[in-house]
C-alpha cells in the first residue's frame, strides 16, 4: 500500500512550478496585465521579506480586503510563506462590520485597496486605526481609480513591498496543519464567525473537485466570484495554483464583459453563485460569445438553483457541464454532480457528496433519517474547518462530540445518495403544523413566465402560526398579483397548502456576497409591513 503525496504549503507549490516552468501564465489582471509563475513567485519572495521587516510571522492574523486583482494572490501566498493567518473578508464589508473583525482576531495588519468603485478604503482604514489597538500596519494596494492618490505616511505602500531585497526566512516553517486563513461567514443570520482552515483543510477541500471533475494545468480558470469570500478564495484562488492552471480575473461583475473575456480567454472553468449564473445564460450577447464554448465545467452554488434555471442552462450552454455546487465557508464545497449523473439528478438534487466526506440527515433528536425524509444536514470529513476562531461556544454549538458539523440546513438524501437542499432549519414554514420547505414553493413560482427571481418565507398568523409570502422580482416592465400565482400554482398541480398568501414585488433580494437570499431581512421587512398594516387599520376604526 502507498502512502499518500505530501501535502505542500501553496507558496512551495507555487516556487516548484516556478522552478519547473516559470514562463507558464497565472494570472490575468484586467489592470496589471499577465503575470506568470516565475514572475508572482518572486513577488512573493520579495512581499514575504517585506513582510518580515514589518514585523509580521507566524500567527499573526493579516485582514486582507481586496478586489479581484493579482495582489490578493501575491499577498497571500506571501503571508502563508512568513506563517500568518490570511482573513479574506469582502470587499463590500464597511467600517461596523470591519470593526468587528478586528476585534474578533486582534489583527495585526489591515490590506486594503486605495479606492475602488468610488469608496475611500483609506479613510475607512484610518478611521478604524483608532478603534483597533492590535492593528500594529495598514498596507495600501493602488487600484488605478481616480482620486487615488500618494500612500499617506504611516501607511505602507504594497509597491514598497514589492522592492523589498529577498531574505532568507526567518523562523521555522509553516505545518500544514497550522492555522493558515480565516474565513468569515454571517451567512443569512447577520452573525459574523470566523472559519479556521489550516492547509491539510484547504487542500482536501479542492482535491474533492480536482479529482472529481480531472482539473489539471490546462485548466484556465475564470474568477469573477469575490476573492474575499469562500468560494472565491478556495476554488479560484487556491484552486489555480494547486492544480497548476491560470487565473483570469474579473474585477466588477458585468455579465457581457464575463462573456467577452471568457470567450477572449478561453476559460475552461469556473464556480459562481446562482444570479451569475442567471445573468450569463439570459444574456442577450451569449450567442454572439459562442455560448462559452470553451468553459467545460460551471459549477453552480451558493442559493438553491431553480429547476428552470438549470434547464436553461443545459439548453443554452451546450458544451458546457452546468452542476449545482453545494457548501458552506465552513466545509468548502461538498456536494457536485459528477460527470455521468442522471440527467433528472442535475435538475432535482445538489448532487453527490465528495468521496471524502461523510452526510447524514437527521431529525430534531439528531437520530439519522432514511432516504427521501427531510432533516437538518450533518457533514463530517477532512473538508470540514477547525471550529470559530476565538468563538468557542459557537463551535461547541455547532460541532457534535462526534465530528459532525451541524449546517442549520433542511436536506433529504435519496436512495442514490444524491443530497437535495430544502432550505435553511431557521426558514422552515411550518403552516397549521405542516412543514413546508421554501424550495419546493420557490421551483414552481420561479417557473412564471415574468418571474426574474423569488425567496418565499413565512410570516405570522394567529391561526395557522405562518403563512407564506413570495417575494417576488419581476422581469422587466411585467406585473403578477397574488391571484395569478395563486392560479399558476393551482395550473402546476400544487397542494393549496404551499400557495403563497402574499406576495411582495421587490425590485432586488437582499443577498449575501457568496449569492444567498438573506432571508431573515425579509422576514423582517413582513414584519414590518403587517405592523404598518395593523396600525393603518386600527387608526381607521378609532
Amino acid at each position: 500500500m502507498t502512502s499518500a503525496a505530501p501535502i505542500p504549503l501553496l507558496c512551495d507549490r507555487l516556487q516548484a512550478i516556478a522552478a519547473r516552468d516559470p514562463g507558464r501564465e497565472l494570472v490575468v489582471d484586467e489592470v496589471r496585465g499577465r503575470h506568470t509563475y516565475g514572475q508572482v513567485a518572486e513577488q512573493v519572495e520579495r512581499v514575504a521579506a517585506g513582510l518580515r521587516a514589518l514585523d509580521i510571522g507566524a500567527g499573526d492574523v493579516v485582514v486582507v480586503q481586496l478586489p479581484n486583482w493579482a495582489p490578493f494572490l501575491v499577498l497571500h501566498l506571501a503571508l502563508t510563506a512568513v506563517g500568518a493567518v490570511t482573513a479574506t473578508i469582502p470587499i463590500v464589508y464597511r467600517t461596523r462590520e470591519l470593526t468587528g473583525v478586528l476585534a474578533l482576531t486582534g489583527a495585526k495588519a489591515l490590506i486594503v485597496p486605495d479606492v475602488h468603485r468610488g469608496h475611500d478604503y483609506v479613510a475607512m482604514a484610518g478611521e478604524l486605526e483608532l478603534a483597533a489597538p492590535a492593528m500594529r500596519h495598514v498596507i495600501v494596494v493602488g487600484g488605478g481609480e481616480t482620486g487615488a492618490g500618494a500612500v499617506p505616511r504611516g501607511m505602507v505602500d504594497y509597491q514598497a513591498l514589492l522592492r523589498s531585497p529577498v531574505s532568507s526566512p526567518a523562523g521555522p516553517k509553516p505545518g500544514i496543519d497550522d492555522l493558515t486563513a480565516l474565513g468569515f461567514t454571517s451567512g443569512t443570520t447577520g452573525a459574523l464567525k470566523a472559519a479556521m482552515y489550516s492547509t491539510r483543510v484547504l487542500a482536501a477541500t479542492n482535491a474533492g473537485l480536482r479529482d472529481r471533475y480531472g482539473l489539471n494545468e490546462g485548466d484556465r480558470i475564470f474568477a469573477c466570484s469575490p476573492i474575499g469570500h469562500a468560494v472565491g478564495f478556495t476554488h479560484a484562488l487556491r484552486m489555480v495554483v494547486t492544480i497548476g492552471g491560470s487565473l483570469v480575473m474579473q474585477d466588477k461583475w458585468d455579465a457581457g464583459r464575463a462573456l467577452e473575456r471568457i470567450q477572449a480567454e478561453r476559460c475552461t472553468y469556473m464556480a459562481c453563485a446562482t444570479p451569475f449564473l442567471m445573468d450569463l445564460v439570459y444574456h442577450p450577447s451569449l450567442a454572439q460569445r459562442d455560448r462559452m464554448a470553451s468553459v467545460r465545467l460551471f459549477l453552480c452554488g451558493g442559493a438553491t438553483i431553480p429547476q428552470k434555471l438549470m434547464s436553461d442552462a443545459r439548453a443554452a450552454l451546450p458544451r458546457t457541464f452546468t452542476s449545482p455546487l453545494w457548501g458552506m465557508t465552513e466545509c468548502g464545497g461538498v456536494t457536485t454532480c459528477p460527470f455521468d449523473a442522471p440527467e433528472e439528478k442535475l435538475y432535482t438534487t445538489d448532487g453527490l457528496p465528495c468521496p471524502s466526506m461523510e452526510l447524514r440527515v437527521v431529525d430534531r433528536e439528531g437520530r439519522p433519517l432514511p432516504p427521501g425524509q427531510d432533516g437538518e444536514l450533518l457533514v463530517r470529513g477532512p473538508m470540514l474547518t477547525m471550529g470559530y476562531y476565538r468563538q468557542p461556544e459557537l463551535t461547541r454549538e455547532a460541532w457534535r462530540p462526534d465530528g459532525f458539523f451541524r449546517t442549520g440546513d433542511q436536506a433529504r438524501i435519496d436512495e442514490d445518495g444524491y443530497v437535495r437542499i430544502t432550505g435553511r432549519i431557521k426558514d422552515l414554514i411550518i403552516r397549521g403544523g405542516v412543514n413546508i420547505a421554501p424550495a419546493d414553493v420557490e421551483d414552481v413560482v420561479f417557473k412564471h413566465p415574468r418571474v426574474a427571481n423569488v425567496a418565499v418565507v413565512g410570516y405570522p398568523d394567529p391561526r395557522l402560526g405562518e403563512r407564506i409570502c413570495a417575494f417576488v422580482v419581476l422581469s422587466q416592465g411585467e406585473r403578477l398579483d397574488l391571484a395569478e400565482v395563486q392560479a399558476w400554482m393551482e395550473a402546476a398541480g400544487i397542494s393549496k397548502q404551499k400557495w403563497p398568501e402574499r406576495v411582495e414585488i421587490v425590485d432586488r433580494l437582499p443577498m449575501t456576497t457568496s449569492g444567498k437570499v438573506q432571508k431573515f431581512l425579509l422576514r423582517q421587512r413582513i414584519a414590518e409591513t403587517l405592523a404598518a398594516e395593523s396600525t393603518a387599520t386600527g387608526a381607521r376604526l378609532a
